[in-house]
Parts: structure tokens; sequence; C-alpha cells
């Protein structure tokens, strides 16, 4: 059983962590979110019946992130916009990780969507909560993972860690986009927390298996409609250090490199995963047969 008391993420908390717009107060706004947080967490859920403790574990530009642990056992994400986030924003990316969540278990399931009746730009999701999951990201311009314990620190991955991280993260979108829909993910970011990767990952034996068994998607912001060669080259161009105005795909320049290699072997990679995934599919197929 996991104490209350371990370490889930960033060490401290106050209103540095908020994004807000001109004429917004940071104080004002932490305020309001608590607020929200409290009214959704008072109502009547099976699931969050009994004692419960908040705790805030890290943050980016859209969300403020947080640990809820009902009766000291069982625990739970909860993703809430920042004062400075779009309207549905939120509501959106609950859409999208529910689809590709149905379809692929290398994403996150959430399950609970609220919205503020009185302040529809409040809203928030739920998931379940990976116990000290690290974040990939950047620090500066080194790719690697946050790591919550025992506090909250930053480690580089080492140069074959990397390769396969990368490759690993393509070929999860490239095995992600909707065919029936030709809809792929947009504005991913590679580097700015998009993925995790569950607890007990190392360098030790690490192998493209041990990374896509653990990685997971958390983070859909938007989907883009186009044929999957096309999306596969755009990824291909934006992936590559060209100088661009926008970013569809990305959303920003990386702030890392993934080397041609890397981004060829991820690309690989997800076609092979889409052929599992129909192989799948197809069993799947012929089971539910048998019993018609």
């Amino acid at each position: 059983m996991h104490q209350v008391s371990d370490s889930l993420g960033i060490p401290n908390y106050g209103p540095w962590y908020f994004n807000v717009l001109p004429g917004q107060n940071e104080i004002e706004e932490m305020g309001k979110i608590h607020s929200f947080l409290y009214k959704v967490l008072s109502r009547p859920m099976k699931e969050f019946e009994g004692e419960k403790r908040l705790e805030f574990i890290n943050y980016g530009s859209t969300q403020l992130v947080y640990v809820l642990t009902v009766n000291g056992k069982q625990r739970y994400t909860i993703l809430i916009s920042q004062p400075s986030t779009k309207e549905d924003a939120s509501k959106l990316e609950f859409d999208h990780l529910s689809k590709l969540s149905r379809e692929h278990k290398n994403v996150v399931c959430p399950f609970y969507y609220f919205k503020d009746p009185t302040d529809p730009k409040r809203e928030l999701y739920i998931t379940p909560y990976e116990y000290q999951a690290r974040c990939i990201g950047v620090d500066e311009t080194k790719l690697g993972m946050w790591v919550p314990e025992p506090v909250y620190h930053f480690v580089e991955f080492s140069d074959s860690a990397r390769e396969i991280i990368n490759s690993s993260m393509i070929s999860l979108l490239i095995s992600f986009y909707d065919e029936n829909g030709k809809q792929g993910i947009a504005q991913c970011r590679f580097d700015g927390g998009d993925f995790m990767i569950t607890k007990g990952f190392s360098d030790t034996f690490l192998s493209y298996d041990v990374v896509l068994e653990r990685m997971k998607l958390i983070a859909a912001r938007e989907f883009v409609t186009m044929e999957l060669e096309d999306y596969i080259q755009l990824l291909r161009s934006e992936l590559k250090e060209e100088k661009k105005d926008s970013y569809i795909l990305l959303g920003q320049k990386l702030k890392a490199e993934i080397k041609e290699e890397e981004m060829e072997k991820g690309i690989q990679l997800g076609f092979q995963l889409r052929e599992q995934e129909k192989g799948k599919k197809l069993d799947l197929f012929h089971h539910r047969r048998e019993y018609l």
C-alpha cells in the first residue's frame, strides 16, 4: 500500500503555477479553482465516498494537475483548466482521450467531466492515477523524464533510451491515426509532457516492447483531418530542423532534436502496431461470430 505522504509530484504549491489573462488575479483565480474542486468533490459519487485528500502535483500551459486520495488508498488524477485556457478545451481533450482509449491501450482513459454552470470556462476531468508515473519532457535541450520520488527531479535519458523513447512516441502517433475518420492527433508535445511512462522503467534490458508496454498518451488537444500518407509526410517535415511559421502536428518546434533514423524507425514501428491492432480486431470479430 502506498503511503499518503509519498512524493507524487512538484513539492510546493502556489499562485505562481497559475496562468492568468490580463485583468485576472492569480490569488483570486486560485480561490475560484479551489471552490470549484470543492463543489465537484462534494457531489455524491460512489468512487469518492470517504475521507478525501487533494494534492497538487504538476501544471502545464492549459491545465493544473492534482491527485485525489480517497480513504488513504484509492487515487485519481484531476486535470482542471488554467484560468487562461479557452472554454471547452478540457471537454475536447476529455472527448478525444475517451475516443482514443476505447481503441488503444496506450491512452489514459478519463471517466468523469465537470463544468461549472456559473463559470463555463471552469472545467475539469478525472482519470485513473498511475502511481509515481514519469512525464516525458525536456529540461532545456535534454530529453528525459520528470521523476516524483524521492523529491521531484529530472533524469536525462541515455542515448540508447532516447532513441527508443523517441521512436516509440512517433510509433504511437502513427498507430492512433483513425483510417475511417481520416484523423490523426495534432498539437502533440513530444517534449512537453503529453506522454508518460510508468514507474519501474530503467535503461536496464531496455527494448521497444518494454517501453510500449509502459508508455501512455495523456493529452490529446486536437485532431487534424487528412490522409495517412499526408499525415506522415507532415510529421516528417515538422520533425526536421526546418524553420516554420506554424506547427500543426507538433504545436511548436522541438526543444530536443529527434534524429532522422529515430523518426523512420518510429514510422516503421507505427505501421507494425497498426497491423497488430487490425489482427486483434479480426480475432475478436471471429470470436464473436462463434457465439452468433
